[in-house]
């Protein structure tokens, strides 16, 4: 235990006795001096420091936990020593500093029903532009990591983890970093018997707008025990005391069913529930099995019985908004102007609509906790709308930059039809790419998918939507990209994610060299204007590039190819003009045949009887570097037990060495307590001489 940390828990125990800053939450409201200390049934002492990040958190659990980063380099402390505490919620509000063009706070709450501390950190811009936000949380663990279990929701195991159960010697945590089905997802950082945990967050913040982001520690006694605390809560538990105000603004958990846009939806328990104007309420059963609406995409009949929620909107001519338990949106005009409500006392009365505010239906069994919107063909409309459809049946007829694309709806994730940076429709592919161009239709003419029927209450109800009216369609989920994914990045943005496909032709001083697709690295355009163009790309014309070879070999020259074509992961072949294209990346390119063969037949003695030769033949093959993967993968599946087991040590160590090389040497990692600087810089590889070719 280092000695900050042992006067650290002096001066908590001190403050205990004297009754100062670690006297009950329950004791106090308002402003209360730091450190300050949140007890709970688990043994922890969540200590909230000048900072907003916990001290030791009792029994050595941290060396300083949460301290918050921006930007890599400014950290967030505190304007004064104070923090402004609401005991009903069990929350600490540490006030606003501005960090470059942001302003950051930070919310620290005690959940001790689940033995957890919540922190939420609150990012406003107040500029007339999308600020780009990287956080980082960092987290000194009182001892070295020795366990980390992935944080997985066990319906969606494909989807990367949300949070990892980190435990060392004495102490574990569930460092939960986001929801379940979030879109906003953390990256972490840590090693094996290092005591370093880095959370680090990507965000964007629109002009003039707030956010925020919310992460859980949830202590237990293992890390096991930790990762089963998680499962067995919901993401609803762990916003639940949040103040409604902010968690509208979450960006990293789900909306769940509070909230339509800003708007709070009204539910009631045992008994429907509407509100009037004058600030009255009234509860009973709402009278009504159908609820028929006249919107701008045409009429629509919904079932009472999967109604949850009336909301009036505006103040003279009000539409009404109805909420589905699914969570669909649609706004409109009814066709009565009143809504009958029978009183407890069993008398009918009849409220106009123009003195209802919100209309809130009881909670009916089988409803589903959360909305879930994953894998479901949704329309997102400008109004605030949700609207869910059936995937059309025809292609969508894309004029890009790169020419005409044609798009079957299997392969479209979403389209964006408005961003905050540009107003050209923006579509994603299920493997990550990313199109701008123009849709050639000005409406789309769809089924509905949920509890919608036609006018006259039975069969399925059609809709009409305006692209006008469109903020976004949803169709599928969107293959997230990694360190291995190949990308062709466009001048205008937009992002491809597959491989070159065909010959190139690049014409040097002294030769036409003629290079596989498949084989090379990399590809920089080297026009004029153009950054990161090799060879005095900066005078050259539009078809002076740079190619980087699987082997590291680099040719500057002319393309002689007035396009290249981009075989994406999706099975959608697209001709990019070269003067269109800024730089093509592939971590895994192919090696040449005759180096391919040369693998093949080296690994071979993975399964030798002499380990020297099975150590000599790994060492040849990590040599060569991440190119080998694409061939050791072909081969794992049919290797024998000792190959396989070495192959997959090999495609382990090329893969971390890749990963690393993506996230570059930006991120300084944080000096502990003790002024040591635990960076995660691991020991130079062994270097072995290349592969001899026959």
């Amino acid at each position: 235990m280092t000695p900050n940390v042992v006067r650290r828990l002096i001066l908590v125990a001190l403050c205990s006795l004297a009754g100062g800053p670690a006297a009950s939450a329950q004791q106090q409201h308002g402003a209360v001096p730091l450190p300050y200390v949140f007890s709970d049934g688990t043994g922890a002492q969540w200590d909230v420091q000048y900072d907003g990040s916990i001290g030791d958190g009792g029994n050595d659990l941290y060396d300083g936990g949460g301290r918050l980063f921006v930007n890599n380099n400014a950290q967030y402390q505190s304007p004064n020593p104070q923090a402004t505490l609401d005991a009903a919620r069990h929350e600490l509000a540490l006030p606003p500093m501005p960090l470059g063009n942001v302003n950051i706070s930070r919310r620290i709450a005690h959940l001790p029903a689940l033995g957890a501390v919540r922190f939420t950190e609150v990012i406003e811009n107040p500029t007339g532009s999308t600020a780009r936000v990287q956080l980082r949380c960092y987290f000194n663990m009182g001892q070295a990591v020795q366990a980390a279990v992935p944080l997985v929701d066990e319906r969606k195991a494909k989807r990367p983890a949300v949070g990892y159960a980190i435990g060392d010697m004495n102490n574990a945590v569930a460092m939960v970093g986001a929801g379940r089905g979030a879109k906003v997802l953390p990256r972490f950082q840590y090693q094996q018997n290092d005591d370093n945990v880095n959370v680090l967050y990507d965000v964007e913040v629109p002009a003039r707008q707030t956010v925020a982001v919310v992460h859980v520690q949830l202590r237990r006694a293992s890390a096991e025990a930790a990762a089963e605390a998680w499962r067995g809560a919901r993401d609803k538990d762990l916003l639940a005391s949040l103040p409604k105000d902010v968690r509208r603004r979450v960006v990293n958990f789900p909306g769940g069913d509070a909230f339509v846009g800003d708007l709070e939806v009204l539910r009631g328990d045992a008994l429907d529930v509407v509100e009037l104007r004058g600030g009255d309420s009234y509860r009973g059963t709402v009278n009504a099995d159908r609820f028929r609406l006249q919107t701008l995409y045409g009429p629509v009949t919904l079932p009472a019985a999967q109604v949850v929620c009336l909301i009036n909107v505006g103040a003279h001519r009000a539409t009404q908004l109805l909420v589905t338990a699914e969570g669909e949106v649609f706004g409109g005009r009814l066709d009565a102007d009143a809504v009958k409500l029978q009183l407890t006392g069993g008398q009918v009365t009849t409220v106009p609509l123009s003195q209802v505010t919100r209309l809130g239906f009881r909670r009916r069994p089988g409803e589903p906790d959360e909305w879930n919107f994953e894998n479901k063909a949704v329309a997102h409309l400008r109004s605030g709308e949700r609207v869910r459809v059936r995937p059309p049946a025809e292609d969508f007829q894309l004029a890009t930059p790169a020419g005409p694309v044609r798009l079957s709806p299997a392969v479209v994730a979403s389209i964006v039809f408005q961003g905050d940076d540009n107003n050209v429709p923006a579509v994603h592919l299920t493997d990550g790419t990313k199109l701008s161009g123009l849709l050639a239709t000005g409406t789309f003419d769809l089924a509905l998918a949920g509890p919608g029927t036609a006018a006259g209450g039975t069969g399925e109800q059609r809709v009409r939507l305006p692209t006008a009216a469109l903020l976004r369609f949803a169709f599928a989920a969107e293959q997230e990209t990694t360190h291995l994914t190949p990308t062709m990045a466009l001048a205008n943005h937009d992002v491809l994610v597959g491989t070159l496909g065909g010959t190139l032709s690049v014409e040097t001083p002294f030769d036409t060299l003629h290079v596989d697709g498949n084989q090379v690295k990399s590809l920089a355009h080297g026009g004029p204007g153009r950054p990161g163009g090799g060879g005095g790309g900066g005078s050259g014309g539009d078809h002076d590039v740079q190619v980087t070879l699987w082997d590291d070999s680099t040719i500057s020259g002319r393309l002689v190819e007035s396009h290249v074509t981009c075989l994406l992961k999706c099975g959608v072949s697209i001709r990019v003009p070269i003067a269109l294209l800024d730089r093509y990346d592939q971590p895994l390119p192919v090696p040449s045949p005759p180096v391919i063969e040369r693998i093949r037949q080296v690994a071979k003695d993975l399964d030798a009887d002499d380990w020297k030769v099975r150590d000599r033949a790994q060492s040849q093959i990590l040599a060569i570097g991440p190119p080998v993967m694409s061939v050791l993968s072909e081969l794992r599946p049919k290797a024998p037990a000792e190959a396989a087991q070495r192959i997959e040590v090999i495609l382990n160590r090329l893969s971390r060495q890749l990963e690393k090389a993506a996230l570059g040497t930006g991120m300084a990692p944080a000096p502990d307590d003790d002024g040591g600087d635990d960076g995660f810089v691991a020991p130079p590889e062994q270097v072995v001489p290349m592969l001899q070719l026959p």
